[in-house]
């Protein structure tokens, strides 16, 4: 919250647009609610129009039917829950659809001259997992837009367009410790890239080996894992206080090295079964817990689990 407050104050700008999931958890706390509707009201009160991309994570399931918690929040922003076309300012907003057809679709009746702002990926780009999860191809771009979804920011020029995946303005978890993180500054054609000098950081570093010029950097909230060798309990303590007493650490993590290398041959080949899953325990499991899967196909996939046991 800060860190989108600070940014908003430092530029001043006429209007703000946010590219989607502003949420985590597809159903939010009260808490996340309650901070989201704190920069609502301030933009409001500042008299700066606000305008909501619903992400994957702000849709209720994946139905595509643009049920989210957002809307809660469409007394001030302009909450886009469905493709939503602005002839007066030449933009469309496509929001996150499960079915890749849907967005084709919309991409194809952009009108000439448009920009697009939407919250997917394209075929060959990659969300937060690592995985390629869209299919959508770069030739369907045929307008200038700049995307939301993929955590990483890049640009790729198609034809005559240019195409801008964003990504987040601050690092979200490890994985992403030393990416460059940016939030932009439309001004008509024009566009600027600015890394923000606050929010969340995630840090990685090597207990015998790093720059401490990150870990003194003001303004961010660091998050930071020290990797470690094999020491004792003892010893775990007293690294995490050094660090936690010397840096501005706001909250730390100690990660063990593995053991051995990741490069090196497992020759391990057990004679006994390491563990099992019976359908007594998944049935239990299901009349037992809030999951919505069916209890029937997770026996399928035990099914899958036992044949590839026994080689067939």
């Amino acid at each position: 919250m800060d860190c989108i407050l600070q940014i908003i104050i430092h530029e001043m700008p006429e209007e703000v647009l946010i590219l989607g999931d502003v949420f985590m958890k597809r159903k939010p706390s009260p808490s996340v609610l309650l901070t989201l509707k704190y920069i609502v009201d301030e933009l409001q009160a500042m008299g700066i129009p606000l305008t909501l991309l619903r992400g994957n994570h702000d849709s209720e399931t994946k139905a595509d039917n643009g049920i989210t918690a957002l809307s809660l929040f469409n007394y001030h922003a302009n909450v886009v829950c469905h493709t939503q076309t602005q002839h007066l300012e030449k933009r469309v907003f496509i929001p996150h659809y499960e079915n890749d057809n849907r967005i084709t679709a919309a991409l194809e009746e952009v009108p000439e001259g448009y920009t697009v702002f939407g919250h997917f990926g394209y075929f060959g780009s990659l969300n937060s997992m690592g995985d390629a999860d869209f299919t959508i191809d770069t030739s369907r771009f045929r307008n200038t837009s700049y995307l939301g979804h993929i955590h990483r920011f890049h640009r790729r020029k198609i034809g005559e367009i240019m195409l801008t995946v964003l990504g987040t303005p601050y690092t979200t978890n490890f994985t992403e410790a030393g990416k460059d993180s940016y939030y932009a500054i439309l001004d008509g054609e024009d566009v600027e890239f600015k890394s923000p000098a606050w929010g969340p950081k995630h840090i990685v570093i090597d207990k015998d080996s790093f720059d401490e010029k990150e870990l003194l950097e003001s303004g961010y909230f660091k998050v930071v894992r020290v990797c470690v060798g094999n020491l004792s309990d003892d010893e775990n303590h007293l690294i995490a206080k050094e660090f936690l007493d010397k840096y501005p650490i706001d909250c730390l993590e100690i990660r063990y090295l593995p053991p051995v290398s990741e490069d090196s041959e497992n020759f391990y080949d057990p004679q006994n079964q390491l563990f099992s899953l019976s359908r007594d325990m998944l049935s239990e499991y299901v009349e037992n817990s809030t999951i919505n899967i069916e209890k029937d196909y997770l026996l399928s996939g035990l099914n899958l689990i036992d044949d590839a046991y026994k080689g067939n």
